[in-house]
């Protein structure tokens, strides 16, 4: 078990393949071992992620629960609605009454559009009208919780009209990319590939993913190719919920060791992708734009990482690249860069010719004496290679 976790772990190689070389040596895998190992390091990186001083243990979380259970998230289909208040928290994620004006709390609705961060997404941020600001939403022990900053006193039990930041969509553009990227990452580079985390934001995505070696700018080169054409073909977003088995079926990709209920949720850009997910997600892929691959990295050892943008983002990318373009075309004074470049570099060799040609006619006489029986040249030399002059006296 340990050692299979740790070529899981360490060098991104999957258990699968563990466990059916294994057979072959009629050997098995200590399979509660693993499972140990996975939850012991799946806590470590809970723990890392979260920080020192985190006050989730000590919210009044099982309160919640047992008075209203976990709240209904409606943010797949709407980003704007009128809910109640059903809880609040200050600071400290203690349950409050009511929160007065400019000040920072926790709220939770009966029911909310706004995403909370899960599965590599960011949480939503949006707006209370007239009430609050909602900087972030998070999740408690299932339960769905944004942080507030007011503007107006906020009471239990009020109704009030939320709605989800512009941003959400760029959110949603970076998620499907990322599904496309997975998807053809296996494709182009093997089966073996495997998220090994994730992270979508506003502006840009971050996948690490399972791969013993750097990627060449071939390999980047067709990958982004290739996501970019299923970008281009504009592929409908097929969403399902259906038992973990009839998903699995199906062959919709899952995380490595993580839970699932009994139902599950499968986003589908047919051809393209298929994977078990839980976020929002773009209805085509023509929505996305342009998928820019901006990096490729190393994680640690067996991991990859790639990092990319599309939609506002690459647009932004590559109107600062133009700009830059033009900037150097102007500086070269020639509409071809390269061409510039090349006569720049013509220039150069020219003038250092010249250089050679007119310190080679003004030389300096370098007469040597003898002090102590060792010849011995005094002189200052004002310009030209000092090192090749030296070796020029010495060869005379």
């Amino acid at each position: 078990g340990e050692v299979a976790f740790k070529l899981y772990d360490t060098f991104g190689f999957p258990l699968d393949l563990t466990e059916d070389m294994l057979k072959d040596n009629k050997l098995s895998v200590d399979q509660e071992k693993f499972d140990i190992l996975m939850q012991e390091q799946k806590q470590r990186a809970k723990a890392a992620w979260r920080g020192i001083g985190d006050s989730d243990n000590d919210g009044d979380f099982k309160m919640l629960l047992e008075e209203f259970a976990i709240n209904e998230f409606i943010g797949y289909t709407q980003t704007k609605s009128s809910v109640k208040v059903l809880a609040l928290l200050d600071e400290n994620k203690k349950r409050v009454m009511s929160v007065e004006k400019n000040k920072n709390a926790w709220i939770m609705f009966d029911k909310t559009p706004f995403y909370a961060l899960s599965g590599g997404q960011t949480g939503d941020s949006g707006v209370i009208v007239d009430y609050a600001k909602v900087t972030d939403t998070r999740k408690f022990f299932g339960l769905n919780l944004s942080k507030i900053t007011t503007n107006k006193t906020i009471n239990i039990n009020d109704e009030l009209l939320v709605s989800v930041d512009s941003n959400r969509l760029e959110i949603t553009k970076h998620h499907s990319a990322t599904h496309l990227i997975h998807a053809t990452l296996r494709s182009v580079l093997g089966v073996h590939v495997e998220q090994a985390g994730s992270s979508v934001e506003v502006d840009k995505l971050r996948f690490d993913f399972s791969h013993s070696k750097a990627l060449t700018k071939e390999e980047l080169s067709l990958i982004e190719n290739k996501v970019n054409k299923q970008v281009a073909q504009s592929i409908p977003n097929n969403t399902q919920e259906m038992s973990v088995d009839k998903a699995k079926e199906s062959g919709a990709m899952a995380l490595f060791g993580e839970k699932y209920g009994d139902k599950v949720r499968v986003v589908e850009f047919k051809k393209a992708s298929i994977e078990l997910c839980g976020g929002t997600h773009v209805n085509n892929t023509a929505e996305i734009g342009t998928i820019i691959i901006t990096k490729e990295s190393g994680v640690s050892a067996g991991v990859r990482r790639i990092e990319a943008i599309c939609g506002q983002s690459a647009y932004k990318y590559m109107k600062k690249q133009r700009e830059l373009l033009e900037q150097i075309n102007s500086s070269l004074k020639n509409n071809n860069p390269l061409n510039g470049i090349d006569k720049l570099k013509t220039q150069i060799k020219t003038l250092k010719e010249e250089l050679q040609i007119t310190l080679k006619n003004n030389k300096k006489n370098l007469i040597a004496e003898e002090i102590n029986g060792i010849k011995t040249i005094i002189a200052e030399i004002e310009s030209g290679d000092i090192k090749s002059r030296i070796d020029e006296i010495k060869n005379e």
